[in-house]
């Protein structure tokens, strides 16, 4: 009797143990059969100090981040041959499309890698296209430089990084520059809506204000942008910048205004970035985790951590726990995740 009821024991604990395993629910996998973990480190675009490790490696390999950002502060590479092999490195650890990028505007902003020309601002379109295809041969696939901004004014911090004061001109130079880096096979980005034109205050240290009306915004900020989206840019990135007409409580990147007024009003159908979120028009008020997660909930589909893992690994952790909580919607990941899947190859 006691082997027989053994026997039972062990039969009833199989079958308990086959039953739980049946009930446990799969995972939930979003665009492209992404995890959560995925899916939130794809939306993020993330820089580094200093040259690669396999400590930065082993961290990529972890987070799974869908963009890598190089900018000259961070010294990352100084030559084409270590370019090619850090963007190539890290692409190796990636599970899905990553994503690099740098800024290179011309003029006063380009990538300090020698085999890359740096035309004069404002920058045409045989220009742009050298600029770009120079750019792809080291590995990078986004082209954040071109500026949309119009230069209003001798108050304005974006003379020597913009096409000029006159809307309608600088409307007509930034479709060129768009097409230019499309045709070296690159990815291409619009900035900085609604407008970064019109202050002297730089968004790297404070937040702007810019007291325009929704009139005035549509009809000197918004005509480049128009003509960029008209040419099919693939990003558009939001600027630091407060416009109480727009928004009055919040900065234009983390007020889903904005990104409902890019959609609707401007038609724009591709990705919506953040400017660095490390930048002091965020920090001096928002800590960049909870920024990024404002920005995802407004909208947004890519946040940049330009600078420092330590930050991008407590942004990482910030939107998977605004996820979990419910507050950021896993609907709202899963659409910004869409929105870079959907991106033309580059």
């Amino acid at each position: 009797m006691r082997r027989i009821a053994l026997v039972l024991m062990l039969v009833a604990l199989t079958v308990s143990c086959a039953t739980s395993s049946a009930e446990a629910p799969a995972p939930q996998l979003g665009p492209g059969r992404l995890t959560l973990e995925e899916e939130i480190g794809a939306v993020m675009m993330v820089g580094f100090e200093g040259s690669l490790t396999d400590a930065v490696l082993s961290e990529w390999r972890q987070r799974q981040f869908g963009g890598l950002l190089i900018v000259n502060l961070n010294h990352n590479a100084s030559s084409p041959d270590g370019m090619r092999s850090l963007i190539g490195s890290i692409r190796s650890t990636s599970r899905h499309r990553l994503i690099a990028a740098t800024d290179q505007e011309g003029g006063f902003v380009c990538i300090a890698i020698s085999s890359v020309p740096c035309a004069p601002m404002p920058v045409g379109q045989d220009d742009t296209t050298r600029m770009a295809t120079a750019l792809r041969s080291l590995g990078f696939d986004l082209d954040l430089g071109p500026v949309s901004d119009v230069c209003n004014g001798p108050r304005s911090i974006m003379w020597g990084r913009c096409y000029g004061t006159n809307p309608a001109a600088v409307a007509s130079a930034v479709g060129p520059v768009v097409d230019g880096i499309h045709a070296a096979g690159m990815l291409s980005a619009a900035k900085h809506f609604p407008g970064h034109g019109d202050t002297s205050v730089s968004s790297e240290t404070r937040l702007p204000r810019i007291d325009a009306s929704l009139d005035t915004l549509a009809a000197r900020e918004w005509p480049p942008f128009a003509a960029a989206i008209n040419h099919g840019v693939d990003f558009v990135m939001l600027g630091h910048l407060f416009y109480p007409a727009l928004d009055p409580q919040r900065s234009a990147d983390l007020s889903p205004v904005t990104v409902r007024t890019l959609r609707t009003e401007l038609g724009f159908r591709g990705a919506v970035i953040s400017d660095d979120m490390e930048m002091g028009a965020i920090t001096a008020s928002t800590p960049t985790p909870e920024a990024a997660v404002e920005f995802l909930i407004a909208g947004g589909d890519m946040v940049i951590v330009a600078h420092h893992l330590n930050v991008a690994d407590s942004t990482y952790d910030a939107i998977k726990a605004a996820v979990m909580s419910g507050r950021l919607p896993r609907a709202r990941l899963d659409e910004a995740v869409a929105a870079l899947q959907a991106l033309r190859a580059a």
